[in-house]
């Protein structure tokens, strides 16, 4: 978020000592998130889609807020808000209002006083943003509960491949950017196979024969599975790997980036949304909604020369772009850093929850709704940088690790995580 002058425009951090917590389930466009933190309750919001989280991040962190005054500043929300009667040309439009009856009219009694608790006073001169929060992967780590050499997966893999395999053949069409399709005939599975679970041909592009391995039903897909999976269809000659998963790690999505110069096939991973734990519950199983096509971002960590106030030596991260195979032309496309819809960076990640710590929106207009509240505060090129592709100069903190997670045109998450040793020296780069 943009440095912005505590006396003017202050994060509702206090806010969160409200004793309350507010939990969606279902997060929609986040406007259960939206109204606990205009009124400083804490919340939790979840969705099995990454569509409407996306919509919801996009929403808070370029939400502005009232700021009320509180009853007992040094208590906090917990305190109370404060109330006066206010009136404007004749009208109560303050906090607190009469309670006239017939009662009080019959016996010209003077009205008792209400208190409506969702007009406090408000300060206009402060203007208050969304305060700091945190996005969880719904995937997590298999853990062997009873230490029998197993994943507790919550899923039977006999059943979660079946079901993966038969959205498949239903569903044979994968969605690629530009309005481009890729499509496969005479889907199989692939019987006494060490590591590939599926094979097809492709319709649209010489009826060349491919290859699918299907990632952990409740886990991100591993560099050894996507390693063995791929040395496995270069030899019996396919001529392309399909990965098909919920999440990816990140040495996995290197290895499947640079796969063709390692093994000799081209490999891709195919996102699979959660809709696919539905099963028979879906009952329109199209391809835009279970599968598509995910690629890589390509970023660059730059150290600075200088370092600062504390001697700490001080970084930017810059978004190159994103790659993307194309199956059809066979072909590696790429879009420009500065074209994607949102990217979001994590200055000192934990290797288990994603932190946005700057956010950057190149293709839309969301920051100006910050920008008109803010009116004349901060200088244009503040917001054009919250649309570019460099970040603000920040540290690495304790955990020496960045990540970037990229959102594409079709709401997939793609994330890239760069030790602090792969920085490159500021004038070694452009």
């Amino acid at each position: 978020m943009p440095n912005i002058d505590q006396s003017k425009s202050i994060p509702c951090k206090r806010w969160f000592s409200a004793r309350f917590l507010v939990l969606d389930p279902t997060c929609g466009s986040g406007t259960t998130a939206y109204c606990a933190e205009k009124w400083g309750r804490r919340w939790i919001t979840t969705d099995i889609s990454r569509v409407p989280l996306a919509l919801t991040r996009q929403r808070l962190l370029t939400a502005t807020y009232p700021w009320y005054e509180l009853r007992d500043p040094s208590s906090g929300l917990t305190g109370g808000f404060k109330y006066e009667r206010k009136q404007n040309k004749g009208e109560d439009v303050g906090g607190i209002v009469p309670h006239v009856t017939l009662e009080s009219i019959a016996r010209n009694e003077p009205a008792q006083e209400e208190i409506l608790v969702d007009k406090p006073n408000i300060n206009s001169s402060i203007v208050r943003v969304t305060g700091p929060f945190v996005i969880e992967a719904t995937i997590p780590t298999p853990i062997d509960a009873d230490e029998g050499g197993q994943e507790d997966t919550g899923l039977e893999i006999g059943d979660y491949y079946e079901r993966l395999f038969l959205a498949l053949r239903q569903s044979p069409l994968l969605r690629l950017p530009g309005n481009q399709s890729v499509e496969f005939d005479r889907v199989k599975e692939i019987a006494g196979s060490l590591s590939l679970q599926a094979e097809a041909l492709t319709r649209n592009n010489g009826d060349k024969a491919v290859a699918f391995v299907f990632g952990p039903p409740s886990s991100a897909v591993s560099e050894k599975q996507v390693f063995e999976a791929a040395r496995e269809a270069h030899l019996k000659g396919y001529s392309h790997l399909y990965v098909l998963g919920f999440a990816c790690q990140d040495r996995a999505t290197k290895f499947i980036k640079e796969a063709e110069q390692i093994v000799g096939i081209p490999t891709s991973f195919v996102n699979v949304t959660m809709d696919i734990q539905m099963g028979d519950l879906l009952k329109n199983q199209r391809s835009s909604q279970i599968f598509s096509i995910t690629g890589s971002p390509e970023v660059r960590l730059i150290k600075l020369n200088e370092k600062n106030d504390k001697g700490e030596t001080i970084y930017r991260a810059k978004l190159l772009g994103l790659d993307t195979f194309d199956p059809v032309k066979a072909e590696i496309e790429h879009e420009e850093g500065d074209d994607v819809p949102c990217w979001l960076l994590d200055t000192d990640y934990n290797d288990l929850a994603f932190k946005v710590c700057q956010a950057f929106f190149p293709r839309t207009s969301a920051w100006d709704n910050l920008k008109k509240s803010l009116k004349t505060q901060f200088d244009d090129s503040v917001w054009e940088h919250f649309r570019g592709n460099i970040s603000e100069a920040f540290t690495t903190g304790e955990n020496q690790k960045i990540a970037v997670k990229v959102i594409d045109d079709r709401g997939n998450e793609l994330m890239l995580v760069k030790p602090a040793t792969e920085a490159a020296a500021e004038g070694a780069v452009k």
